[in-house]
């Protein structure tokens, strides 16, 4: 279970990494698929086995990347709302 537990913290620092490499604006959905394509290869090249199914793993990295760019425009990129 810990080894499941460590490569899904990789995961998250591989899709924290992956969002940030792509920043710019606009072009939302483009960029979520490019940093799935990232977080995918990287579990590829890397041999990295959840014990989930793809499925599972797909929505798992999706919501990731929701929650990071979600997290990441409200607290680092956010824009002056009083404006």
């Amino acid at each position: 279970m810990e080894e499941v537990l460590n490569a899904l913290k990789d995961v998250k620092i591989v899709v924290d990494s992956a969002i940030v490499l792509v920043e710019h604006p606009g072009d939302g959905e483009n960029k979520k698929k490019k940093v799935i394509q990232i977080v995918e290869d990287f579990i590829k090249q890397n041999g990295i086995i959840l014990p989930f199914p793809a499925g599972i793993v797909d929505w798992m990295i999706g919501e990731a990347v929701d929650f990071a760019v979600g997290w990441l425009n409200d607290h680092l990129w956010k824009k002056d709302k009083n404006k």
